[in-house]
């Protein structure tokens, strides 16, 4: 299975593929300068890292925006908490749910495959844009709570992690945990792409099966989204804002490739459910706590 994190690899990521059933997918991805240009399915050149299901789908929020007659306040309520995360040399996704303090993440965006947590203080934060605008806050990384701190070495359902900020977002509404519907509609929310750019997506699609469940009830299900470095993290949603899982990796015969989804080939993510539900009530009620105490 390939983890969706971009950093400075390279050539290790041979030593952190995992082939199933003669699928394989990108753990660790060297990142580039500049952006990297949005393919369609008709092009011939993708990122090795990107995951396309038929076609894709992927719009950026004011084209959302436009196509589903939503106002900028809709937005913001429905799809205004997900932000960048950038941990050592990883970029990532993150988003904010339960609190406006509260980050959930992907546990191999803030560590690298040793355990050790990819960066801390200035050098792990959480970005996000907001009305008021661009707030940068650090990540408590040794206070996270998450499935595992060598998810490469572990199933996917411990790939996820929630962690307090040092500071909360001012001017944004967290996501409130809800339950995935498998099969059923569901908004990938993603801050970056390839390179480790920073570029804001959302994209409608649809949980198709449970591939995986954790013992407490979390579940691993395949998606069609579309993804590829950069993503890892990244909320799913409801298409009301509920926060319905968490974008790990993705499962492929052909990365890089178009393809229609299949079972050797599909992203997939962990439900909200079981230890990562509990984490976010238990990091949330702790930070609102510490709050209230200042």
């Amino acid at each position: 299975m390939h983890r969706h994190v971009w950093g400075d690899f390279g050539t290790r990521t041979a030593a952190l593929c995992l082939a199933l059933v003669g699928i394989c997918s990108l753990a660790i991805v060297p990142a580039k300068a500049g952006p990297i240009e949005s393919k369609s399915a008709a092009s011939a050149s993708l990122p090795s890292s990107a995951i396309i299901i038929d076609k894709d789908d992927r719009l950026s929020r004011d084209d959302y925006a436009r196509s589903f007659g939503l106002t900028p306040a809709a937005m913001a309520s429905r799809f205004g908490a997900t932000g960048l995360v950038r941990c050592g040399s990883a970029v990532g996704t993150g988003q904010l749910v339960g609190a406006n303090n509260v980050l959930v993440t992907a546990a191999h965006v803030l560590f690298a495959p040793g355990g050790e947590p990819r960066g801390r203080g200035a050098a792990c934060t959480f970005e996000i844009n907001t009305a008021g605008g661009r707030q940068k806050i650090e990540v408590d990384v040794d206070k996270v709570v998450c499935g595992a701190r060598q998810p490469y070495t572990q199933p996917a359902v411990k790939d996820w992690a929630v962690v307090p900020l040092a500071a909360p977002a001012k001017g944004v509404k967290p996501y409130m945990p809800g339950t995935m519907p498998v099969p059923g509609n569901i908004v990938l929310a993603a801050a970056a792409r390839s390179g480790g750019v920073e570029s804001y997506s959302l994209q409608n699609c649809q949980a198709r099966k449970v591939t995986a469940t954790a013992p407490g009830g979390l579940r691993e299900v395949a998606i069609d989204c579309d993804a590829e470095g950069g993503v890892s993290g990244a909320a799913i949603l409801s298409p009301e804002g509920a926060f319905l899982g968490v974008y790990v990796g993705f499962r492929s015969a052909h990365p890089g490739k178009v393809g229609p989804f299949s079972m050797s080939h599909y992203n997939f993510g962990l439900s909200a459910e079981g230890g990562l539900r509990e984490a976010i009530v238990d990091v949330a009620t702790r930070a609102q706590s510490l709050s209230a105490s200042r």
